[in-house]
């Protein structure tokens, strides 16, 4: 593909994807442990919860796709680490719900998890028409 059709997304420094990572990460576990969930929209349910697990763990895992974005030579690896530690984190907060109070472990909040967190796959397809331009000097190559 010629680079005039590639979409050219800004590239943020590499400590800025990291830590905004980490503020979906951060935003992910207070989600999991407080359970502080909005009320169901109308027609929504009692499978709410599932679309938010779904939509927090879709976003974590773009977060990390995006903060990986240096890794691009490695397309396979980094997609499968992504995926891992987005699914991996999934479960071990399911663990940490188990033992609070009015929390629980469920394996249909984990299978929500990991299909938010698939959504990263189609990420990946639509990176490779992607070109990152770095818009803020960092200091070191990317």
């Amino acid at each position: 593909m010629s680079a005039s059709r590639r979409l050219h997304l800004p590239l943020l420094p590499r400590w800025a994807r990291y830590a905004a990572a980490a503020l979906v990460f951060t935003a992910v576990t207070v989600g999991s442990v407080t359970g502080d969930a909005p009320p169901p929209p109308p027609g929504f349910g009692d499978f709410f919860d599932k679309y938010l697990h779904f939509a927090a763990y879709a976003g974590l895992a773009l977060a990390l796709a995006y903060a990986t974005a240096h890794w691009r030579d490695a397309p396979y690896r980094r997609a499968a680490i992504v995926f891992t530690v987005a699914v991996g984190y999934g479960l071990l907060m399911e663990f940490v719900q188990a033992p609070i109070p009015n929390r629980y472990f469920s394996l249909a909040d984990a299978l929500a998890n990991a299909l938010g967190a698939s959504l990263v796959v189609v990420w990946f397809l639509v990176e490779r028409r992607i070109r990152y331009q770095r818009r803020w000097p960092s200091g070191k190559p990317e």
